[in-house]
């Protein structure tokens, strides 16, 4: 069961320990009340502070699902993985199950220029090479679902593109039919899959812009402060399954997204349009929806025609022109089959570069591939920072490589709400002076985290306060429970366990992510 972004399920055990906690003042009391009751002896910990990183996931069995011929389901085998990163260990079941299908008369299969998938997001993108052309419509698909269950399998994946080439590969002989984002389908049946699939196409002789097409797709967008783009999969409803229909049903979920991530509906969006009658013109920051065409030589290009009003929104959004540009590119890329390449143009005039002070990618020509915006991309780590006295939970962008590290997940709650979730009254919860050599070492005990922490940090948090000592406890208990996917948290300070640091807060024993304080 997927324990990564799920509330967990207490046992009678963890619940009696929880309630220890609470009733040790963690529910955020001031000085000025009575004392707390007496609370249970702590539990012994036996486990030592670790003195430096070590890998938090660790060496174990993970199951490869195998689409083998003639079978109706998928073939489950079991492979151990070592100690690694997450990056590491999705390679290595990508490239186990790639093996597996071409050994069993699939060809021979591999990545595209052996390049590691792409995670971010809990949205992992597998990039083939162009071998896998040679593939059937239907043992594509199968592939496709195969690579989806196997990865979809660890807690931190929830969905799985499959590219070729850097391209979508549509499953029909009209280029037209998108795959979309896939999820895991052990024990079902793959013909039935498949059928589902292909009920999905234009019937012969209807045309295939009144036929409607529902499928996941990957949204990514900009993030605030230029600082690269994040994704997301949504279901979404296309009125038609030609490329322009996909483009303009992918922009739209664009805006939306920028939307409800920003919490503001007054949000500019890039399909707003002049009220009718007042201007010539129907868009405000677009020329018009994009146009899909053909090229030359194969393949599709996206054509973006902005107006030179775009740097009205990019202010509104609080980004900048590369991130926009690497959004809508990974977007329409990922999902429309055959796109190779986004053409852009503001007022006429040919965007030739895309790069920005915190992703230095550029490229001369005219026209971006998915290989450049791919440079932006970045994670997300969820922290928790305080509002009105309880913990709100935030995204923070985080390198993709890094994203499981604890280390790095603590260093973005370190470094604060940014200025937008400041304005909205979301206040950091660690003290200003902790940095990042503060944080002695972190490593993995079974399902609990251990954290070994400086004196400093312990003489840091008694000065910050006992009525803000148990959310600045519980931010960084959250903050590692949410993205690492471990079930406790147990604190160090210079390698030994401390009682009471600032006021009521119990630190002996482990911590249980509590998403109530």
């Amino acid at each position: 069961m997927k324990n990564g972004r799920i509330l967990r399920r207490i046992t009678a055990a963890a619940l009696a320990a929880c309630m220890a906690f609470m009733l040790s003042g963690c529910a955020g009391r001031g000085k000025e009340e009575k004392p707390a009751a007496p609370t249970l002896p702590p539990a012994d910990v036996s486990m030592e502070a670790p003195d430096g990183d070590r890998a938090v996931r660790q060496a174990g069995n993970y199951t490869v699902y195998i689409p083998l011929a003639d079978e109706l389901q998928l073939t489950a085998r079991s492979i151990h993985v070592e100690e690694s990163s997450l990056q590491a260990t999705v390679e290595v079941l990508a490239k186990a199950l790639l093996e597996a299908v071409g050994g069993n008369g699939g060809g021979t299969l591999s990545l595209y220029r052996d390049q590691t998938p792409e995670i971010s997001g809990g949205i992992c993108t597998v990039n083939l090479d162009p071998s896998a052309l040679s593939l059937s419509y239907s043992d594509y698909y199968r592939l496709s679902i195969a690579m989806a269950t196997t990865l979809c399998g660890l807690d931190e994946i929830d969905g799985i593109n499959v590219l070729t080439a850097d391209k979508s590969v549509a499953l029909d002989t009209a280029g037209n039919l998108a795959m979309g984002t896939l999820t895991g389908h052990p024990g079902e049946n793959l013909p039935v899959l498949w059928e589902q699939m292909e009920a999905k196409r234009a019937p012969l002789g209807n045309n295939v812009n009144r036929t409607p097409l529902s499928a996941a797709a990957t949204i990514y967008y900009p993030l605030p402060d230029g600082r690269g783009i994040g994704c997301e999969s949504q279901l979404l409803t296309f009125p038609g399954q030609t490329p322009d229909q996909l483009a303009e049903t992918l922009m739209t979920a664009l805006d939306q997204t920028m939307k409800r991530r920003s919490g503001n509906g007054n949000l500019p969006a890039l399909a707003d349009q002049y009220p009718e009658g007042q201007q010539e013109e129907k868009y405000r920051y677009l020329e018009r929806m994009p146009v899909v065409t053909d090229r030359n030589n194969g393949g599709r290009t996206v054509n973006i025609l902005f107006r030179n009003d775009i740097y009205e929104l990019l202010e509104g959004w609080d980004t900048d022109l590369s991130c926009l540009i690497a959004a809508i590119t990974c977007t329409m890329i990922t999902f429309i089959p055959d796109v190779e390449e986004i053409s852009v143009r503001i007022d006429g005039v040919p965007v030739t570069e895309m790069g920005n002070q915190f992703h230095p990618a550029a490229t001369q020509s005219v026209v971006f591939q998915r290989s450049d915006a791919a440079l932006f991309l970045t994670s997300t780590v969820s922290v928790f920072f305080e509002k009105d006295g309880k913990l709100v939970r935030c995204e923070k962008p985080v390198e993709r490589e890094q994203a499981d590290s604890p280390r790095v997940v603590l260093g973005a709650l370190l470094e604060g709400p940014n200025r937008r979730e400041r304005e909205n009254g979301i206040n950091a919860t660690l003290p200003a002076g902790v940095q990042d050599q503060d944080i002695q070492g972190i490593a993995a005990d079974g399902d609990t985290l251990l954290v070994n922490l400086s004196g400093d940090f312990r003489d840091m948090i008694r000065d910050y306060g006992g009525d803000r000592e148990a959310l600045l406890c519980y931010s960084m208990v959250n903050t590692l429970c949410y993205n690492s996917g471990m079930r406790r948290v147990c604190f160090f300070f210079d390698g030994g366990q401390a009682e009471t640091i600032a006021g009521d807060v119990y630190w002996s024993g482990e911590f249980i992510y509590n998403p109530g304080i």
